[in-house]
């Protein structure tokens, strides 16, 4: 299950930076903070400043659920959207929407495939066909990530979505039979899914060494 990331933010005053605009944006990116905003629950939207090194380790750590010290208050927030410059490199904006912890909530969450895959030992090549997936649970429950057990595949065989096993209360907003991986021929060619949001080409995974050990 995914913890809530502590963090401290300040709280933005337009009367102050002159606005919220673009021009006080940009002055806080270079004193280093990343302007941010808190919605939802039918409350006032507030514009908030974070510290930028902060909280691009909060992002990059794929954290779900956060706690905002504001001093005055603590805002529970899920992390709903973030902006990055056209280079990906720096982080520009981020918008909070506030939740409590026994409401349910839908997020994205990444597939983590472990195991030593039979099929490989065949001469196969295991591809990733879907890397996250949307679920639907309790904001306080959102698992970090959903491990996929691949050990047991064998040339030619493939995992599913009614194949995964979820932690209690978690619910995948997705087709049951959706492809998620399988082990094919290193020669053969194959077309992804239609219809699988945010779906690429499939990522072919390397098999893991012997020497590591699985969760």
């Amino acid at each position: 299950m995914s913890e809530a990331i502590k963090l401290k933010a300040e709280a933005r005053d337009p009367a102050k930076n002159k606005g919220t605009g673009s021009r006080a944006s940009r002055k806080l990116r270079k004193a280093g903070r990343v302007p941010a905003v808190i919605y939802g629950h039918k409350q006032a939207v507030v514009p908030i400043s974070l510290d930028a090194v902060a909280a691009r380790n909060m992002i990059e750590a794929g954290t779900h659920l956060a706690e905002l010290d504001l001093g005055s208050q603590t805002e529970t927030v899920l992390i709903r959207d973030v902006q990055w410059d056209h280079l990906g490199r720096e982080l520009l904006h981020v918008d909070f929407a506030r939740v409590n912890k026994e409401e349910l909530i839908e997020t994205e969450v990444e597939l983590e495939f472990k195991g030593e895959v039979v099929g490989v030992s065949e001469g196969g090549v295991l591809e990733a066909v879907v890397r996250h997936l949307t679920v639907k649970c309790p904001a306080g429950s959102i698992p970090d990530v959903i491990k996929v057990d691949v050990s047991g595949l064998k040339l030619g065989e493939a995992l599913h979505v009614k194949e995964l096993k979820l932690p209690q209360g978690v619910v995948v907003e997705a087709d049951a039979d959706l492809l998620l991986v399988h082990v094919v021929s290193p020669t053969q060619e194959v077309e992804p899914e239609a219809g699988a949001a945010g779906e690429t080409q499939p990522e072919v995974i390397k098999p893991e060494r012997k020497d590591k050990d699985a969760d």
